[in-house]
């Protein structure tokens, strides 16, 4: 069975276990301090010119290189250098962005991919695209438009890519069928996972509450009209998200931990209250009705 928490009965103090792990102190030893750029960060948003007047050597480099060729049109940054978040050795991912007839050579030659790596210098990692496929992506929505949200403009030497990139930014409708989708999906885990924890099934009840995790947290997002972020760029976004739904900064993170590391019942009841009031007050339906219903009713002495 999954370990009881010391008050099972105490739902607030499940919630000051939250707030524990997302204290000051403990956001620093695990360098998670700040929030989204531009929405009240720790870390400013960075802008281009003081990008290329760093003497980041990687970015004048490749800048030039765009500058210099005629079939280029621009050069995005993305990934953790432009959301903040890098190591001294992560990764520079790039989108360079041709012109058609360039874009279809490289599409045929099968080098739409690049990968430059130097003796003790981070890869460089540069994906080349034509602004008409990269527009369309922006439009269609999914990972690749919010990738193009979060990009920073090193170039845009026809003045085409910072309107693309402030177009995605703004495309921030939320598409409800998705988010019923998702919301379903969410309910599901929670519901099995807590029948798992009834029969003493601990892996089952993990694994359930773990992917119903993920369908909260795409269920969230879609509810803001964005598109969730890779897995592995989620803290910043997370932040943002926090304060356009109206969650206490941290409870978000601390809540996922929880569901993918140490997921209990009466943790588990008490997030899904939160989520439903917040569901009910968009509109959101769901299709469960008895299952979901007895399980939420269950007090935690009978699991």
């Amino acid at each position: 069975m999954l370990k009881n928490p010391a008050a099972p009965s105490d739902l607030a103090a499940v919630e000051r276990d939250i707030d524990r792990l997302m204290s000051p102190d403990a956001r620093r030893e695990s360098g998670l301090v700040g929030g989204f750029p531009g929405h009240g960060a720790a870390v400013a948003p960075t802008v281009p010119g003081s990008l290329l007047g760093s003497g980041d050597s990687v970015l004048m480099q490749v800048a030039g290189e765009i500058r210099d060729d005629p079939d280029a049109l621009g050069l995005l940054l993305h990934g953790s250098r432009a959301l903040g978040t890098a190591r001294p050795d992560s990764t520079y991912d790039l989108i360079a962005i041709l012109n058609l007839a360039a874009y279809a050579q490289r599409k045929e030659r099968g080098t739409l991919e690049e990968r430059r790596v130097s003796r003790g210098c981070p890869m460089v990692a540069i994906t080349y695209e034509s602004l008409g496929r990269l527009r369309h992506s922006a439009h269609r929505g999914g990972v690749r438009a919010a990738m193009v949200a979060t990009s920073i403009v090193l170039v845009d030497k026809g003045g085409d890519i910072n309107p693309l990139v402030t177009a995605s930014v703004a495309a921030r409708e939320p598409a409800y069928e998705r988010v019923s989708r998702e919301y379903d999906g969410y309910l599901n885990g929670f519901t099995h996972s807590l029948k798992s924890s009834m029969r003493g099934d601990d892996l089952g009840a993990r694994a359930h509450a773990a992917e119903g995790g993920l369908h909260l947290l795409r269920a969230l997002f879609a509810l803001e009209g964005k598109s969730p972020p890779h897995l592995d760029q989620l803290s910043f976004p997370l932040s943002e998200l926090e304060n356009a739904l109206g969650f206490r900064r941290g409870f978000l993170r601390g809540a996922l931990l929880r569901l993918f590391y140490a997921p209990d019942p009466p943790f588990q009841q008490m997030l899904d209250r939160r989520v439903s009031r917040l569901m009910d007050s968009r509109g959101i339906r769901h299709t469960w009705r008895h299952d979901l219903e007895q399980v939420r009713r269950l007090k935690y002495d009978e699991l």
